[in-house]
């Protein structure tokens, strides 16, 4: 890759600063071990494609040794631990990520591209504050109610956490989705074992070492490796009593297939096609910022990304006007730079996949409205400029399917029911937003939106501890929120009798 010397120079001097071993290891039982298939995996920069370090290839002997060390915490130091004592680990250790989070958000920076201002502000501020949200949950994690009961009854239940958790997460949000699984997971009493995405481990490994360093040895375990390897053994293990999983749809598949041979519950936060609706009493200006966060925040590579943009045909003309003007100003760049609003996709690979996407949707008739420029000095880096399309057709290939890119497709629509229909006419569920100054319209139109998430003059405010999950191919279960906690527990009632036994008469 021919960058400029000034940029590798940052790059590398950054990761002097962050990365913390040339070869890092799995973390099972407290101890950092190699795997024992021997194999290692490069993890690169993703601006300039250099060698950040090593990190192990798993095997599923690797996984075996993970969860008997998860079992064996479980079952001894961290499952003697009250609510009261999780909660107040889990303020610890956000205490430690709180004063660590500027190299958390610079691994994530080098690894996967995110400018830096978003993986800090945004990231790493919901990665503390979830662990502090899930600490103040974890005191009632195990209390339950009293049903109403007859004479000389008493009824009450017990919220149980399962045992061993598996949890996988994707690489496009690596430090924030560690906080989201193992806030929940940690808070309801259970054990885990952890497997991050091949393309982003870095800073699930420096979070790794702060869970160690303040939870029992084997409460939190990391194994790195293959989807198809790791992935599949810590899902279909026997010992791994519940499966929370964040990816693509045919991983959500696989991981349900291989967990339902046990019976095993399972978590999934799967893929997008979200849709963003401007209603032509709209805030202008207010809705192009919206559109722009859901189009462009972290280059798109998120599942709740506005990718169907539709904006009544009365405003559409002015909308785009001001659309293009804010994207004109939006600074493309270097990761690691405070002004970079966006950066590179995560590596060259996926940028070709997402120019794929748009050259398809020109050979399908679309034109394209917008298209950025990438800065000279960073062509060699994997970016895809900001790309708006229009003249798509509902059934096109980008309407259909999720780029996971900063491109976005411009519908126009006339009515109400015409854009419900067309907006939930997708196989998926996550997430929606609607933008109308009209309080009636817009609880209406949030009641009809088939998504887990529905954002009004807003757009991907995750900030606030609400339930966030996906209806029909988008996944199932509820993450950030005391839903997430009843999804890491299980009820148990407990019926006491003190008069006379029942019989058969």
């Amino acid at each position: 890759m021919s960058l400029p010397e000034e940029v590798l120079a940052k790059h590398r001097s950054v990761a002097d600063d962050v990365v913390g071993e040339e070869v890092y290891g799995h973390l099972i039982g407290g101890e950092w071990v190699e795997s024992d298939g021997g194999e290692t995996r490069t993890t690169h920069d993703s601006t300039t494609g250099e060698a950040l370090a090593e990190v192990q290839q798993g095997t599923r002997s690797d996984v075996d040794r993970a969860v008997a060390a998860a079992r064996e915490a479980f079952e001894g130091r961290w499952g003697e631990k009250s609510p009261q004592q999780r909660a107040d680990l889990l303020h610890e250790i956000a205490d430690v990520v709180e004063e660590e989070k500027t190299s958390i958000a610079r691994l994530d920076s080098l690894e996967v591209g995110k400018p830096n201002k978003h993986s800090l502000l945004v990231d790493n501020t919901i990665v503390v504050d979830q662990l502090r949200h899930f600490a103040s949950l974890a005191r009632t994690a195990d209390s339950g109610r009293c049903p109403p009961a007859g004479e000389d009854k008493h009824i009450y239940t017990r919220r149980e956490p399962y045992g061993v958790v598996g949890c996988i997460s994707a690489w496009n949000f690596p430090a924030m989705f560690v906080a989201w699984k193992l806030g929940p997971a940690l808070a309801a009493g259970n054990s885990v074992v952890y497997k991050p995405s091949s393309r982003a481990a870095l800073s699930t490994l420096e979070l790794g070492r702060i869970f160690d360093r303040v939870l029992p040895d084997g409460t939190v375990n990391v194994v790195t490796g293959a989807g198809g390897v790791v992935g599949d053994a810590l899902t279909a293990h026997e010992d791994v009593a519940k499966v929370s999983l964040t990816g693509s749809t045919g991983a959500g598949q696989a991981a349900m297939r291989n967990a339902a041979n046990r019976v095993a519950p399972v978590s999934l936060e799967l893929g997008g096609n979200n849709p963003n609706i401007v209603f032509p009493d709209a805030d202008l200006d207010d809705a192009v910022e919206g559109a722009l966060v859901a189009m462009l925040f972290n280059q798109g590579q998120q599942c709740t990304a506005g990718s169907r943009l539709f904006v009544h045909e009365d405003v559409r003309d002015e909308f785009c006007e001001r659309l293009y003007a804010r994207l004109d100003e939006l600074e493309v760049g270097d990761p690691l730079s405070p002004l970079t609003d966006v950066g590179p996709l995560v590596d060259h690979d996926h940028a070709d996949e997402v120019r794929g996407y748009v050259e398809t949707a020109r050979q399908e008739g679309a034109s394209v409205l917008y298209e950025g420029e990438i800065p000279d000095e960073l062509r060699d880096a994997p970016f895809v400029p900001p790309t708006l399309l229009g003249d798509v057709d509902d059934d096109d290939t980008v309407a259909v399917e999720e780029v996971f890119g900063p491109v976005a497709a411009l519908f126009a629509f006339e009515s109400r029911a015409e854009v419900l229909a067309r907006a939930n006419d997708t196989e998926f569920g996550l997430a929606a937003a609607v933008w109308t100054t009209d309080l009636d319209r817009a609880h209406e139109v949030a009641a009809d939106l088939e998504a887990g998430t529905v954002w009004v003059n807003t757009y991907n405010d995750l900030f606030e501890p609400a339930p966030y999950g996906g209806y029909k191919q988008s996944g199932l279960g509820r993450e950030l929120a005391a839903e997430a906690l009843d999804d890491y527990s299980r009820t148990k009632s407990v019926k006491m009798n003190h008069g006379d036994v029942p019989n058969l008469g």
